[in-house]
């Protein structure tokens, strides 16, 4: 009787573990993540930042199929010239109006590392000034235990997403805009 006690629980639990290890949750830590902007000028380079609010990238390593969001507080991007990003918020984000830029995955290919370096592909739709853009991103990882690091760099075609160019006569800048992305989080099955 206890042998076939022993094999019903093992073939339960067998059953059972594809489902409980499927999904998995990275919850990015805000206070411990930096996204960076750069445009390039033709006098000179604008540096920023942008303020992450909240984020969430549940995923199945199994299928690749992902979900959840990571949200940015449009509002808050700063170059550090007071009279530069009146202009950016007011002509180009119109951040007022829309306030967040929103991140939302849809599959991950690649693997996260049970430790140590690796690298993955992230797909998803990028939401910033009202309108919806397919973007994939590649990113390198760290992993400590739950603990995960993420950096990527996003080319953001503006312009040809809708935002206003910002050139004037003499100072001509760039069509895109380099988001670099920071992030750390803690990874939960």
């Amino acid at each position: 009787m206890t042998r076939m006690w022993t094999a019903a629980v093992v073939t339960a639990l067998s059953l059972a573990s594809p489902a409980v290890a499927a999904q998995r949750t990275l919850q990015i830590e805000p206070a411990g993540s930096h996204v960076t902007f750069t445009l390039k000028s033709t006098l000179h380079q604008v540096e920023g930042q942008l303020a992450l609010g909240r984020g969430e990238i549940r995923f199945d390593p199994d299928t690749g199929a992902a979900s959840g969001e990571v949200v940015l507080d449009a509002r808050q991007a700063a170059t550090g010239n007071q009279d530069r990003d009146q202009k950016m918020h007011r002509k180009v984000l119109e951040s007022e109006l829309y306030p967040e830029i929103v991140f939302v995955p849809e599959k991950l290919t690649g693997e996260i590392p049970s430790a140590g370096d690796g690298q993955i592909e992230l797909a998803g739709t990028v939401t910033v000034h009202g309108a919806a853009h397919k973007v994939t991103m590649t990113a390198r990882i760290t992993r400590d235990g739950d603990h995960v690091h993420a950096t990527a760099v996003l080319p953001v075609p503006y312009v040809e997403w809708g935002m206003k160019d910002p050139s004037v006569l003499v100072l001509r800048v760039a069509k895109e805009v380099s988001v670099a992305l920071d992030i750390d989080g803690r990874l939960s099955p």
